[in-house]
């Protein structure tokens, strides 16, 4: 029976890939969805209980603090949102300007971006049971910067820190696995979601072995080392296939 399909091996590998090119594009977008992971976890026991990937939250605590009388966690919150933001479009702008033939430039920017927040937190000088904002936002704009990592034609085509999104599409993956029309769309987006769960395991662990205020230098050491190690999964050829 002649049929127009690709053979079922081809067609399967293409459905478990999603929006990567390879499975190599995959294992990176899911170590540095580990990055943020942990930078989340990070921001989180430092400053006890504030998100820095959680925008959503965010944005809804920038209107209800507002309500209850809290301002300054209102504006605290609105800040931290418009830096995230600002963390996009200067990662955005870097790899059309800077970083034309690399896409890790944004990794890069993330581990300077935790340099930045530790450096911040080494020169407060402040009690221990109180926390600098500055820190929190070079952590903000840091996971910005890296959720432009994995692109097409200057689109993000896989968020690293937007978990909630990644969990719809691997709920819905999976129901049209179930129904039998596409069987392994949600593979691509559970190894990201994966490795961001990964990140946050690891990093919460690291940074309560080697004490919590001492989060955010043990983040900067992980950040610069997965930048490093990382840089040879960026295939040149992603650049190609990008169309730059």
């Amino acid at each position: 029976m002649t049929t127009t399909h690709a053979p079922p091996t081809s067609q399967t590998r293409k459905e478990l890939l999603g929006p990567f090119y390879d499975s190599r594009e995959m294992l990176l977008a899911a170590v540095l969805a580990g990055l943020a992971g942990a930078t989340g976890a990070a921001a989180w026991l430092y400053s006890s209980g504030w998100y820095v990937t959680f925008m959503t939250g965010n944005t809804e605590r920038m209107v209800l603090e507002h309500i209850q009388g809290a301002h300054v966690l209102g504006f605290t919150a609105l800040v931290t949102v418009l830096t995230f933001v600002l963390g996009v479009i200067v990662a955005t702008l870097a790899r059309i300007h800077l970083w034309r033939k690399a896409r890790h430039g944004a990794t890069v920017l993330t581990a300077a971006s935790t340099v930045a927040a530790s450096i911040s937190d080494a020169t407060l000088n402040s009690p221990k049971d109180e926390f600098g904002i500055a820190p929190v936002l070079c952590l903000a704009f840091g996971l910005g910067a890296l959720n432009t990592s994995i692109s097409r034609k200057g689109e993000v085509v896989m968020p690293l820190s937007y978990v909630t999104g990644t969990l719809v599409k691997i709920g819905q993956g999976i129901g049209l696995h179930l129904a039998g029309r596409k069987r392994w769309g949600w593979v691509a987006h559970a190894s990201t979601y994966a490795g961001f769960l990964t990140g946050a395991i690891v990093g919460g662990i690291l940074f309560n072995a080697f004490d919590e205020r001492n989060s955010l230098l043990t983040l900067a050491a992980v950040a610069v080392v997965v930048a490093v190690l990382t840089w040879r999964l960026d295939h040149p050829k992603f650049l190609e296939s990008d169309g730059h």
